[in-house]
């Protein structure tokens, strides 16, 4: 056994298994909820549920931080979540831009690439000023939306450091496939893709957590906090997803989000694209290191 494997970190298995236990547990709850509820997702009845579900991740930390100990050492905890950034503020401003442009540049290209494919028409003219009454009217509650991906960042973030003894793209691939399936209880009622088969709709999303997750967690870990990825995810929430419906509308095809969205195929596309640029610009080589 060399030096290096002696150093090596391990992961710690029971905190993640625990984390895990106790997030899947709260969102099945919160799925279940929903469904005796009369089961309409998009419902809004079941709109409280869903808000409180995205914190069902934070429950985990905490509870899991309550058992192991973790939470005797509030400053440790939030430095490793990235609450507390761990580089510079101006480094921590500046992808924080990179996270709130992100979605929607990531959306825009989804829906030319769909465009090309004959899935979507883009109104002509453009209506710009649609497009900016919605995003004005999405940045005034930008605030609320990132209170609410905290809530799921918070988890996802005290995960992913524990998942990376396991090598960089095992992390971000394991954390990503977590994300997906996390959002099943949902997805299975319809939340992402009405029309679409549970078990599909699942796998689609699951597809689209795993490259956007790895887009994430590259703002994450390059800028040693949090925040950027809170505000990439609230960004597409509140922005990407209201991008297709304000410039055009989907042309022959049954399910809109499938074939017309950032969580759709052509998202897949772009995400998969960007994710190589960073590949061959060496930005996940320097994560690594």
């Amino acid at each position: 056994m060399t030096t290096q494997t002696l150093l090596r970190p391990a992961v710690p298995w029971f905190k993640v298994t625990l984390f895990l236990t106790i997030t899947f547990g709260a969102i099945w709850a919160a799925g279940a909820a929903v469904r005796s509820g009369g089961g309409d997702v998009h419902a809004d009845a079941a709109a409280p549920i869903l808000m409180i579900a995205m914190y069902t991740p934070t429950l985990g930390v905490l509870l899991t931080a309550m058992v192991t100990g973790e939470l005797r050492r509030p400053r440790d905890l939030l430095r490793e979540t990235g609450v507390l950034p761990s580089r510079s503020l101006s480094r921590l401003a500046g992808y924080t831009a990179v996270g709130l442009l992100l979605a929607p540049l990531l959306a825009l290209a989804a829906l030319g690439v769909s465009s090309v494919a004959g899935g979507f028409a883009f109104h002509n003219p453009l209506p710009f000023e649609s497009l900016a009454s919605m995003l004005a009217s999405q940045l005034l509650i930008f605030p609320l939306g990132m209170l609410l991906t905290f809530g799921e960042e918070f988890g996802w973030s005290y995960l992913l450091p524990k998942l990376l003894p396991l090598g960089l793209w095992r992390g971000l691939l394991i954390s990503g496939v977590i994300w997906g399936v996390f959002h099943a209880p949902f997805t299975l009622q319809g939340y992402h893709y009405p029309g679409m088969p549970g078990g599909l709709a699942v796998l689609a999303f699951t597809i689209a957590s795993v490259l956007f997750g790895a887009l994430l967690g590259w703002l994450r870990l390059t800028a040693g906090s949090i925040w950027p990825a809170v505000v990439a995810h609230g960004a597409a929430n509140l922005i990407a997803s209201a991008i297709p419906t304000v410039l055009g509308k989907p042309v022959g095809v049954a399910d809109a989000a499938f074939h017309a969205s950032l969580s759709g195929w052509p998202g897949w596309v772009v995400m998969a694209a960007v994710l190589a640029v960073l590949i061959v610009t060496g930005q996940f080589r320097k994560l690594a290191v």
